[in-house]
C-alpha cells in the first residue's frame, strides 16, 4: 500500500516590521502642534505691530539722523502728558530724507549754539517727507516754549507755513504720532492741542498751518487751564526773538533779592502789534547803546502794548546810570505806550521775581511814570 507522498513547501522567511513606540508618536505630533503655534504667533504678531504703530508711521531716531549729544543734564517729563504743543520751525521745508536731515542738524545747531539750550528743543519733528525725526522724545522736557516743557510734547513741522500750507502726508504722520503716543502711554487718551501762538508772541506754527489746526478734533482754543497749570500767566519776548544785539561790554551781575523795583516811561510811540513793539524795543537798545554809550538796553524788562514783556538785561544783570554809567542794583520796568494800560502786567511781573526769588518781600517801588 502507498503511503500518501507529503511534499513540503519553502516557507519564506517572514520580514520583522519595528514599530514605534507609541510615545514617539505622541511627541512628533506635539512637535508639529508647537511649530504650528509658533509660525501662527509670528504671523499674528507682525500683522499686530504693523496696526500698532499706525502703518506707515516711520520713525527716525537721533543715531539715524546724527544728532549731537546734549551738552548738560535733561529734566524728565512726568507722563502721560495731557498737552501737545504744534510749531513750526520757520525754515526752509524738505522733501526728502537726505534734506531732512540736514535740517534736523541746522536746527540743533542753531538751538545748541546760538540759543544757549542742551540739545534741539522739540520733543519731535516732522519732515515734509512725511517721517517723524526725534528730538528729545517721549520722557525728556522741551525747551520749545518757555514755562511749558514739562507739562507739554512740542511737535515741530519741519517747515514756514506762513503763506503755504503743510503737505498731506506731513499733517498726517503727525496725527499718527499722536495716536502712537496714546498707544504707548505717553500722551493721555484726552490730551489737548495747542499752537505755540496761543502760548507766546510768534508766528509760529504759521498762519496756514494754525487755521488747519483749528479743525483739528482736539484743538483747544481755551489756553486758561494750560496757563494756570504751567504757572505762566506772562508772555515772554526774549532776547533772541526780537533779534537783539548783543552787549557791547559784560554786564555786571544784579545783586539780588533786589530792594527796588523802578517803573519807567519810555516816552515812545505807542504799539499795538508784535511787528511794531519789537521795532520800538530795537530802536531803544540802540538809542541806549550808540547814542547814549551804555553797555545795552538799559531796561531789566519792558512791557508793551502788544501785552508782552520784552526781556532786557533779565534778572540776571544790572542797569546803569545815565548820568554817569555806573551800576544799579535795582529791576527797571520800563512801559512802551501809556504805562496806567500795562501795569497789571508789570505788578504780575513784580509778583513773578518775588516768587523766583529776585525781588525782596518787601521792596520798594519806585513809580516815575506817575511823576
Amino acid at each position: 500500500m502507498l503511503k500518501p507522498v507529503t511534499t513540503t513547501h519553502p516557507v519564506e522567511p517572514v520580514a520583522s516590521v519595528k514599530r514605534f513606540p507609541r510615545e514617539l508618536l505622541y511627541l512628533c505630533a506635539i512637535l508639529i502642534i508647537l511649530v504650528s503655534l509658533a509660525a501662527g504667533y509670528s504671523l499674528w504678531i507682525m500683522t499686530h505691530s504693523m496696526s500698532g504703530t499706525n502703518k506707515a508711521l516711520h520713525i527716525l531716531d537721533r543715531s539715524e539722523w546724527q544728532g549731537e549729544p546734549p551738552s548738560g543734564k535733561y529734566l524728565h517729563l512726568k507722563l502721560p502728558v495731557s498737552n501737545v504743543i504744534i510749531h513750526h520751525t520757520a525754515t526752509e521745508g524738505c522733501d526728502d530724507e537726505e534734506v531732512c536731515i540736514y535740517r534736523m542738524q541746522t536746527i540743533q545747531a542753531f538751538h545748541m549754539k546760538s540759543l544757549d539750550w542742551t540739545d534741539i528743543g522739540y520733543n519731535f519733528l516732522v519732515g515734509g517727507d512725511g517721517q517723524i525725526y526725534v528730538g528729545r522724545g517721549w520722557h525728556i522736557q522741551g525747551q520749545h516754549v518757555r514755562g511749558y516743557g514739562a507739562i507739554s510734547i512740542s511737535i515741530a513741522f519741519i517747515g514756514t507755513f506762513v503763506n503755504v500750507e503743510p503737505p498731506e502726508r506731513q499733517i498726517e504722520a503727525a496725527r499718527r504720532l499722536m495716536e502712537e503716543g496714546v498707544r504707548l502711554h505717553k500722551l493721555h487718551p484726552d490730551y489737548h492741542i495747542y499752537a505755540h501762538r496761543q502760548l507766546s508772541p510768534t508766528e509760529s506754527p504759521g498762519q496756514k498751518l494754525y487755521e488747519l489746526m483749528k479743525h483739528w478734533p482736539r484743538f483747544t482754543k481755551d489756553i486758561t487751564s494750560l496757563r494756570l497749570l504751567s504757572n505762566e500767566t506772562l508772555k515772554f519776548v526774549t532776547r533772541p526773538y526780537w533779534l537783539a544785539q548783543p552787549p557791547t561790554k559784560p554786564l555786571a551781575p544784579l545783586k539780588r533779592p533786589v530792594k527796588s523795583v523802578r517803573f519807567v516811561s519810555t516816552n515812545t510811540d505807542v504799539c499795538v502789534t508784535q511787528a511794531a513793539c519789537v521795532f520800538q524795543v530795537r530802536l531803544l537798545q540802540g538809542f541806549h547803546i550808540e547814542g547814549a554809550g551804555l553797555n545795552d538796553i538799559n531796561f531789566n524788562f519792558v512791557v508793551a502794548g502788544d501785552k508782552n514783556i520784552y526781556e532786557a538785561r533779565g534778572w540776571d544783570h544790572s542797569c546803569q546810570s545815565f548820568k554817569d554809567k555806573s551800576d544799579i542794583d535795582e529791576v527797571v520796568i520800563a512801559f512802551v505806550g501809556p504805562p496806567s494800560d500795562n501795569k497789571k502786567l508789570a505788578l504780575d511781573l513784580i509778583k513773578q521775581g518775588i516768587k523766583l526769588g529776585h525781588i525782596s518781600k518787601d521792596h520798594l517801588l519806585i513809580d516815575d511814570t506817575e511823576t
